[in-house]
């Protein structure tokens, strides 16, 4: 024997995956066992007898290794130690490594809570509903929480490292059996670009262990295998497991790059997007079991997977084997495990009609055939003792006899599932097959194979499944769970009678192996219970990822500093170092005011408003959104986007506009300026930019891709600096500009091309303070030179930097709309008194239809006012008129003092608020309660002298 005592000698020509030159030690469960290079976990844990691998989510029933693969039900096991931690790993899936740390995911010795399965009755499906009302839910919650779970997340950061890779292929193939490999030789010799996944660490599938005990194709996969490997426009993807299929062909892939603990630089695992033209799956099957009394013990898996252990991995599954089955696919399992030196019991075979062959082929090997005979009940706790057979009648409705036969393995195979799970997502409909008892699909689409590589095929019709004898509250249909038959009953019982609801009542099917051996048998139990048959009850949905998928491989690089980039101003350093606050607003550090010594925020606010009032001040505006619009059609295209008309604007000036939603919704504002009749410039809020270009050009391409127009994102091109106050046209003269100031000729919403201190610009006059002001926009490179040159010319007229804070004062004191603090969901051009220009706009334009629903002509709408208070108003303080009955008649969406004055003020949303002006309204704000009065929206220079200079 080698390494455990489950593990077979060379000589049986078994053990294909292993390398027997390299051991490798690991540990489980505090203990150090030993395995060999090529080993999974699962099956050096087999090989050393350890049969408890974990134990059940509820009741804490010891559970063994179930499978071989992704389907695996029992076995998931808590990975290494403190932040490298993994917390609830398939065993199946765990490659060996030296020095691999390995735990149950239960508690060590006894698990207190088995007590829970003594006093099952109490536990049926469904009793959290109905437990755990009195006295209250948080009563128990302590309980639960340190119950519930698999495994225990790591505190700390992940150190390994993950990866994100996009990818393009005419052909997507998933699946690297003898279907897949055929695809995927056919499509490539027509020159398309393949992409061939693979789940597995090798192709082939079960051809690549099978041995001689399939018909001989594994030299052929192996040519082809060879051919593909050298073929240009093929890639291969091994390691790797198709999880999610979306729309447009788009399929995610989860690749496992290195298992190792020292990974070399290498990232743990890999998320691939893959955009395919056409997808093919060949993703053969899942094998299905048998359902029994008691038939979770340790000891009893699937004979798939028992024939998996013995050819890969040269680990029996027990000295004493029983195989018990429904269809032909286990006989091959028998036989392979005799050959290997394991005493096979019998071959329990629920059919009556056992082919002669299968018969055959057992008696040559002097095995004993049981027909009509399956598993009604097991015996042993922490491992599996014995098993009772029963013979069941003609019918299969009932027991005849039974025999209780001693074995520490159980074989089961209840035939195979297609593995249906991409195809279902891709919106492909199933159907119950009643000759394959089986799931399959309702046309075939682009589907290649789905049983490829899944067993033999059927002589005959399945056996049953499920025994038709014995304590249902005992027979295990979701094994992660705990969901038993008697849950099903009791569903039905409580009248819940579609399968989706019988789901999630019973919880069968949600574990993290998504139902993949419980799904297709709890359908099958519900249609025998309901006394109809399986295809007229449905199934469940299947929903991505198939198998978990790690956040950290979803993230990929997108971590820390790459998780949402830090987008610094040209003038960054000179803002930090010259006391700049720098505050993260929308996707730019900005300054949000530049504090002196000694200074109170509230201090240097007012401070830099009273500057720009007074004087002049400089604010980095770099972040606004800049848009170039080209083409002959760009006058007709914007006049589309907005509810100004645009088709009045001449060269050279510019116009404040509103964007709306197809719902009439407020989207965005900003300024469109003609720079020639072919050419425009759009300015967004800084938060909007990538959205509003991302808007204009869905449009274009999806609606109106007619239209020659051609959308250029500049914000990052262009630095944007604001100089306002009413001294900013003496600091702008003193640079010696190449352009007319004047009034006459730069008034207003004008704009002028020149040069400055040297520098090409664009100067506008646009002021958001209610001063004259001018934004001066400059290729960023030569951002740093014309700032400095300003603040140097500005000092003799007392200019000072200000920050947005002190801006945003500004513009409420003049009562300019803020789009997204003093707009919402909801707020459309009359609320905040624009209902005249989206009206006398007679185009057509995004939303224009929805200004005419009933509900956005109420006049009892929310609209934009301003408030005096008598004492500090807080935003998101609620209001209410002094004669109301409402709960509320609106909120406050702005706040501050008057920059002079030093009066309290508010921009609020208030209820038909345009009829209310002079009215007093209570202000509430966390239990006080204080008046305001109710005023036009404008507290200073109402008339737009200053403004206008």
């Amino acid at each position: 024997m080698g390494i455990g005592p489950f593990r077979l000698a060379i000589e049986y020509g078994v053990g294909s995956a292993l390398n027997r030159q390299r051991r490798v030690q690991f540990t489980f469960d505090d203990r150090t066992y030993q395995g060999y290079a090529g080993d999974t976990l699962a099956s050096a844990l087999l090989a050393n007898g350890v049969r408890t691998v974990s134990r059940s989510f509820k009741f804490r029933r010891p559970r063994g290794v179930y499978s071989s693969g992704i389907e695996e039900a029992n076995a998931f096991v808590q990975l290494g130690a403190g932040v490298s931690r993994v917390p609830a790993a398939r065993a199946t899936l765990v490659e060996l490594t030296e020095g691999l740390q390995a735990s149950s995911l239960s508690r060590r010795g006894f698990d207190f809570g088995r007590v829970l399965d003594f006093a099952a009755p109490l536990w049926a499906a469904g009793f959290y509903n109905r437990t755990f009302i009195w006295p209250s839910w948080h009563f128990y919650e302590g309980i639960i929480r340190r119950m519930a779970g698999f495994g225990h997340a790591p505190s700390g950061p992940d150190p390994d490292r993950y990866d994100n890779r996009n990818l393009h292929c005419d052909v997507l193939i998933v699946g690297g059996g003898a279907s897949g490999l055929a695809a995927a030789r056919d499509a490539a010799n027509t020159g398309a670009r393949v992409v061939l996944v693979e789940q597995a660490n090798e192709l082939g599938g079960r051809n690549a262990w099978n041995g001689a005990s399939v018909p001989p194709h594994a030299s052929e996969d192996g040519e082809v295998v060879s051919a593909l490997r050298g073929m240009p426009n093929v890639q291969i993807l091994t390691r790797t497991t198709a999880v999610g299929y979306y729309d447009r062909d788009v399929v995610t892939l989860l690749e496992r790059v290195s298992d190792t603990k020292e990974r070399s630089g290498l990232p743990r695992e890999r998320y691939w997007t893959v955009r395919a033209n056409r997808v093919i799956f060949a993703t053969g099957a899942i094998e299905q079991p048998l359902v029994f009394c008691n038939n979770d013990r340790p000891g009893i898996l699937l004979a798939g997977a028992a024939h998996e252990y013995l050819r890969r991995f040269a680990v029996a599954c027990g000295h004493r084997v029983v195989v018990a089955t429904n269809n032909d696919s286990a006989y091959v399992v028998a036989c392979d495990l005799k050959a290997a030196g394991v005493d096979v019991v019998a071959v329990a075979d629920s059919r009556a009609d056992v082919p002669a062959a299968k018969r055959q082929q057992l008696s040559a090997l002097s095995i004993p055939l049981l027909d009509r005979t399956m598993p009604i009940d097991t015996q042993g706790f922490s491992a599996l003792r014995g098993v009772t057979l029963g013979k069941l009648s003609k019918d299969g409705r009932q027991i005849e006899s039974s025999q209780r036969v001693a074995c520490d393995a159980l074989a089961i195979s209840g035939g195979w599932n297609p593995t249906l799970h991409l195809y279902s997502q891709a919106a492909g409909k199933l159907r119950y097959d009643s000759r394959s008892k089986a799931l399959a699909p309702g046309a075939q689409h682009s589907v290649a194979a789905f049983a490829g590589n899944a067993g033999d095929h059927h002589e005959s019709e399945p056996g049953p499944r499920v025994s038709p004898v014995g304590n249902t509250a005992r027979q295990w249909i979701d094994l992660r769970h705990d969901v038993t038959v008697a849950d099903l009953e009791l569903s039905l019982r409580e009248n819940l009678v579609s399968i989706e609801h019988q789901k999630r009542y019973t919880t069968t099917g949600m574990a993290p192996d998504q139902g993949k051996t419980s799904n297709l048998t709890a359908l099958e139990v519900v249609a025998r219970l309901r006394g109809v048959s399986p295809d007229e009850i449905g199934h469940t949905t299947f929903r991505p990822p198939f198998v978990p998928v790690t956040l950290g491989a979803i993230a990929g690089r997108a971590i820390g500093s790459r998780f949402a980039p830090e987008r610094r101003l040209p003038l960054h350093d000179w803002h930090v170092s010259n006391g700049a606050l720098m505050q993260d607003l929308g996707e730019w550090k900005r300054p949000a005011m530049y504090v002196r010594n000694g200074e109170s925020h509230r201090d240097a606010v007012l401070r830099e408003a009273r500057t720009v009032r007074t004087a002049c001040g400089l604010l980095d505006y770099s972040p606004l959104g800049k848009i170039e619009v080209h083409g002959p059609d760009a006058l007709d295209f914007l006049n589309r986007f907005y509810i100004n008309d645009l088709t009045t604007l001449k060269p050279g000036r510019t116009r404040y506009c509103l964007m709306l939603r197809e719902s009439g919704v407020i989207f965005d504002d900003g300024t469109v300026v003609m720079l020639a009749p072919d050419r425009f410039l759009v300015t967004t809020t800084s938060g909007n930019a990538q959205r509003v270009a991302a808007w204009f050009e869905e449009w274009l391409q999806c609606e109106w891709p007619h239209l020659r127009v051609s959308i250029v994102p500049v914000t990052d091109t262009w630095a944007c600096f604001s100089l306002a106050g009413p001294k900013s046209r003496d600091v702008l003269q003193s640079l010696e500009p190449s352009m007319d100031l004047a009034n006459a000729s730069l008034p207003h919403l004008g704009m002028v091309e020149g040069r400055l201190c040297g520098h090409d610009v664009r100067l506008y006059r646009v002021s958001f303070t209610g001063e004259l002001a001018y934004e001066i926009n400059v290729r960023a490179n030569a951002a740093p030179a014309l700032w400095s040159a300003l603040m140097e010319r500005g000092q003799a007229h007392g200019i000072q930097p200000f920050g947005l804070d002190a801006l945003l004062l500004m513009r409420l004191e003049k009562g300019f709309l803020h789009v997204g603090t003093d707009t919402d969901g909801t707020t459309v051009p009359d609320d905040v008194g624009w209902g005249k220009v989206a009206a006398n706009n007679h185009s057509d334009y995004i939303g224009k239809r929805s200004l005419w629903l009933p509900e956005h002509r109420r006049p009892d709408r929310l609209q934009l006012v301003g408030l005096k208070g008598t004492t500090d108003i807080v935003i998101g303080s609620h209001l209410r008129f002094t004669d109301s009955t409402e709960a509320s008649d609106g909120w406050v969406t702005s706040a501050g003092r008057t920059v002079l004055g030093d009066e309290p003020i508010a921009l609020a949303m208030l209820r038909g608020g345009r009829g209310r002006i002079g009215a007093m309204l209570n202000v509430y704000d966390n239990g006080k309660i204080t008046q305001a009065t109710v005023v036009a929206p404008s507290f200073y220079d109402a008339a737009g002298e200053r403004m206008n200079a």
